[in-house]
Formats: C-alpha cells, sequence, structure tokens
C-alpha cells in the first residue's frame, strides 16, 4: 500500500507540477498520484491536497473518477474547515476539457445542503453558483437530479437556490437552450405527484422566467399543467370536507389564471369551481389564515372571464344564482308595510357571484325568463339591491371628494383605498343590474372586476365635468310588495344601513313575524345565510395570504 505523504512531500510535489510544462505533466503523473493520497493525511494535509487536486486536476484526465473520489472523501471528512475547503474546490473538476464532469459535481453539491452549518452551506451555494455561470443547462441537469431523488431538505433549498439565483441572472445565464432543460425538469417534477404546497408557487415562479408564459402555446401548456396538478376529475364528487384539498384547488386556480386568455379558455376550471364546488358552498372546510368562500367567489368570477362552451350552462347559472340571492336579500318590510332599516350587505361576493352570473347567462339566456316566479322574486332583490347601491355609491364620492385620492398615511391613506376599491365595486354591481333589470335581461355590459388591476382602457368614459350621471330607473317598491312607495334618491337620503361588508357599526336587527310576504319564490338549496363580513379585495387565495382589512367608517 502507497505511503501517505507528508506535508513537506505535497509541497515538493506541487512544485513539480506547477514547474512542469506542457505534455511533461505527464511524466510526472506519480507525482499527482501521490496527491490524491494526501486526503488521507492529516487536517493541513487534506487541505492542501483539495486545493492541489482542484489545480492540477486537468492535466490528467485519465485520473479523473480518482480525483473526483478523492474530493468526495474531503467533502465527507468531519471537520467542517476541510469540508468547506473541499467545496470550495469542486467547481475547479468541471473546467475546460472536463466540463462533462459539470453535471456530476452539481449534483454531489446539492446533495451536500442537507448541511445545518449555515456557513458550510454559503459555500455550498457559491460554488454551485460557479457552475450554474459556467454551464447553465448542464447545472441544471445536476441540481434537478436532487430534486427529483433527494431528501426534502435537500429539495427545498435546492429549488429556492434555483430560483432565487436565476431571478437575479436571468438575462446573462438563461439561454434558450438552459430555459428548455429547465421546462423539461419542472415537468418531470409535476408528473412525479409529489409537488407540495410550499414547492408549487415556487416551481411556477420559475418557469415564468423561461420563454414558455410568452406564447399562446406556451400559455395553453402552462395551464394544462397546473389543470393536471388541480385533478379536475368531473367524474368525482371534491372532497370539500378537507381543508388541504380545498387549500390545492385554490393555489392551482390563482396560478393557472396569468395564462387564461381570449385563446386559452378557463372553462375546465370554471366548470370545476361552479359545479362541483359552489353547490357545496356552505360545508366548505376553512383554510387557516383566508376567506374561503370570499375566495372562492372571487375564483369563480375571474375563472367566468375567457369562459369556453360550457357542458351544461343552465346547471352552471343555477349554482351561481342560487349562492348570488344568498347575498341578495329580499326588502326587509316592517308590519306596517314600511321598509325596515337595510342590512349590512357582502358587495364583494355580490360582484362576484353577479359577474360570474352574468358571463354564464351569455350562454343561457333563457334561465332567468323561463321560470316567471324566479325573475320577478330577482328583479324584486335586485331592485332593493339597486337602491343601496345607488346611496352607498354617493356616500362613497363624497367622502372621496372630502378625503382626496392622496391623503397622507397618518390621514387615512388605507381608509382611502379601500373606499377606492368599496366605489369600483358597487359601480361595477350598478352597471350589471341595469343589464339583469332589462326585460327580458341582457348580457352585454362589459365590466372590470374591482378586485384584479386595471388599466387605463378599462376606467371607462370619464362624466364630463358639470353634467349628472343618469340615474338608474326601476318601478316602485309598491310593486307586488305590499310596501309603501319609495324613490331611490329618498332612500339615498336616509342611506346608512347599506355598507360594505363588515364596514360601519352593528347590524341593525330585521323586524320579524307577522311581515307581508313579498316574494312567492322559494329558492331551495342554502343550509345557512351569510353573516355580512367585509374583506377587502386582496387578488390572493392561499392560506399563505392574510385575510383583508376591516375598516371602520
Amino acid at each position: 500500500m502507497a505511503k501517505v505523504p507528508t506535508l513537506e512531500r505535497l509541497y515538493e510535489c506541487g512544485d513539480v507540477l506547477a514547474n512542469a510544462k506542457g505534455l511533461t505533466h505527464k511524466a510526472h503523473k506519480a507525482e499527482y498520484e501521490e496527491i490524491l493520497l494526501g486526503v488521507k493525511g492529516d487536517d493541513q494535509c487534506k487541505r492542501l491536497s483539495s486545493q492541489f487536486i482542484g489545480r492540477f486536476f486537468p492535466h490528467f484526465p485519465d485520473l479523473c473518477q480518482q480525483s473526483i473520489d478523492a474530493m468526495l472523501d474531503l467533502c465527507e471528512d468531519v471537520n467542517t474547515m476541510i469540508r468547506m475547503q473541499a467545496i470550495k474546490d469542486m467547481p475547479n473538476l468541471c473546467r475546460d476539457s472536463q466540463i462533462k464532469t459539470l453535471p456530476k459535481i452539481a449534483d454531489v453539491l446539492t446533495q451536500l445542503l442537507q448541511s445545518e452549518d449555515r456557513g458550510e452551506i454559503s459555500v455550498i451555494e457559491s460554488s454551485l453558483m460557479t457552475l450554474i455561470r459556467r454551464d447553465t443547462k448542464a447545472a441544471i441537469i445536476g441540481i434537478f437530479s436532487q430534486v427529483h431523488t433527494g431528501e426534502e431538505i435537500v429539495r427545498e433549498r435546492a429549488l429556492r437556490l434555483v430560483h432565487t439565483k436565476l431571478k437575479t441572472n436571468t438575462t446573462d445565464l438563461l439561454n434558450r437552450e438552459a430555459q428548455a432543460q429547465l421546462i423539461a425538469e419542472i415537468k418531470k417534477v409535476f408528473a412525479s405527484a409529489t409537488v407540495t404546497g410550499e414547492e408549487f408557487p415556487r416551481l411556477m415562479a420559475i418557469l415564468n422566467m423561461t420563454y414558455l408564459p410568452k406564447s399562446t402555446a406556451g400559455q395553453t401548456e402552462m395551464a394544462t399543467m397546473v389543470t393536471t396538478m388541480a385533478d379536475l376529475d368531473m367524474s368525482k364528487d371534491f372532497d370539500y370536507a378537507s381543508a388541504e384539498a380545498m387549500d390545492r384547488l385554490l393555489q392551482c386556480a390563482t396560478h393557472a389564471l396569468p395564462y387564461f386568455s381570449a385563446s386559452v379558455p378557463s372553462t375546465a376550471f370554471a366548470e370545476y369551481l361552479i359545479c362541483k364546488v359552489l353547490p357545496h358552498y356552505y360545508q366548505l372546510s376553512d383554510i387557516p389564515g383566508a376567506d374561503t368562500k370570499t375566495a372562492l367567489c372571487k375564483l369563480t368570477a375571474e375563472m367566468c372571464l375567457h369562459l369556453g362552451k360550457l357542458t351544461n350552462p343552465g346547471e352552471a347559472a343555477k349554482n351561481v344564482f342560487d349562492r348570488l340571492i344568498d347575498y341578495m336579500p329580499l326588502p326587509p318590510v316592517n308590519e306596517d308595510g314600511s321598509v325596515a332599516p337595510s342590512p349590512s350587505l357582502e358587495f364583494t361576493k355580490v360582484e362576484a357571484l353577479m359577474f360570474a352570473f352574468h358571463r354564464i347567462c351569455r350562454q343561457a339566456p333563457t334561465f332567468l325568463p323561463e321560470d316567471e316566479e324566479r325573475l320577478k322574486d330577482f328583479k324584486l332583490r335586485l331592485q332593493y339591491l339597486a337602491r343601496g347601491v345607488t346611496g352607498y355609491i354617493g356616500k362613497l364620492r363624497e367622502f372621496l371628494k372630502t378625503a382626496g385620492t392622496k391623503a397622507k398615511p397618518a390621514d387615512g391613506q388605507d381608509d382611502v383605498k379601500v373606499k377606492q376599491i368599496a366605489l369600483r365595486t358597487n359601480e361595477n354591481i350598478q352597471t350589471m343590474i341595469k343589464d339583469l333589470f332589462h326585460s327580458p335581461p341582457i348580457y352585454k355590459a362589459s365590466v372590470t372586476l374591482s378586485f384584479k388591476e386595471r388599466s387605463k382602457s378599462d376606467s371607462g368614459p370619464a362624466a364630463k365635468a358639470g353634467e349628472k350621471r343618469k340615474p338608474i330607473t326601476f318601478y316602485s317598491a309598491s310593486e307586488g310588495t305590499g310596501a309603501k312607495q319609495g324613490r331611490t334618491g329618498g332612500m339615498a337620503g336616509k342611506f346608512g344601513g347599506m355598507r360594505m361588508d363588515g364596514e360601519g357599526a352593528a347590524h341593525k336587527k330585521r323586524v320579524s313575524g307577522g311581515r307581508p310576504t313579498v316574494s312567492a319564490y322559494k329558492p331551495g338549496g342554502k343550509v345557512a345565510r351569510p353573516t355580512g363580513q367585509y374583506k377587502a379585495p386582496q387578488g390572493k387565495y392561499s392560506s399563505k395570504v392574510a385575510g383583508g382589512v376591516n375598516e371602520e367608517w
């Protein structure tokens, strides 16, 4: 057995190899083999061997595997400083003609991410970044080898590294070939069906760095990947009792949304939410830290924005309608026939569900007219809602005119922002009510949801200075209700009970018992009534996002 060299002997071998020129290195193979044996010496010998192996490795390609094995031994040493030295020198094993070893070296370094020493992890990440800069595609192959087969902690840290480093160096590192490799690796991860809730957003963010979402074909592919992840099986019932299943569905739907368009319809997601989830609306498991029902309503609305041909438009319209009227109360009437104080309404849900209904009924235009009693009942609810909306819009505009749109934070900027969203919400509802109150109902209005980002082109034509807006006119409350005549203007003047959900004082109780019947229509399928809690639209729906803002006005 060959003798392990001393520190002095290692320096001698290093001097010989450093002074060798060109092809004469081959004549000093014995000295390099002694350097390889140095990894079995004391701590000083090990560190010096690591440096010399990294320096002279390219001159001895026939000893490639022995060199890698020697460095792996050092990477597993009990001494942290020796491991860190070896990790720092590892990228030197894949330079120039040895570039083909880069995926293997990246694989080895990625596996070492399981270390609990923060200093060591920092050195590992630095070495991996060196490999990524040297050959991004090869490094991706090596890193994802551990993503596919490594320990959970290694997988998590590897994905975080790829996401963080590529995000800050996308232009410099991700050429077309590297992007193609990244897409292929992530597809393989998705196909494994082992993606966790924490990994999914990161993988989607990495895909967004590639060319995939920049074309219609790529957007279709990404939407298909997410749809497959969501497991939208229309032949099975949705597991509404599972908070995990609900969170998974909402996260997948949220991440799929950006890829849907007129060219990439969201029909599959929309049908699943409407036909499989909405019927269990009041039985859904709550996700900690999130308003599940509000999230579902918003997502349903956004999925209906790019709706393709539905399998059963009538069923879809009914499922959304049943939830919509839950948030559209009939006019509460006192025993003497007067209109009782207005309840607090959840306008965010009303806007979302009304938008979905408005879109779906473009494919089911006879849904309302085919049932005379249902249409009559719905118009009563619309009339009552319209009065409240009109009055509330007036109060919001008055508030914003007084508060200004650029208040300082200390002066209530957050309150201004909430009121601005509330105004857009109610203006959208007002616009859709005009269509729905038409005889027969029409579905032509174009609305940009208040909880989506609005472009300048979506803002619509502004009213000219000094020009009054035309009010919405309906038949009076006395028609078919037995209530006293009440005009929209009068209602707005006394307006105070109808507010954005959860905004303002406690809800006033309705007067019950002995009141006149206002509608013969009996909607079915409800097991509970909404309580009225407004959450300011956020545009995010997973359990990782905090709830909305409750503001007192």
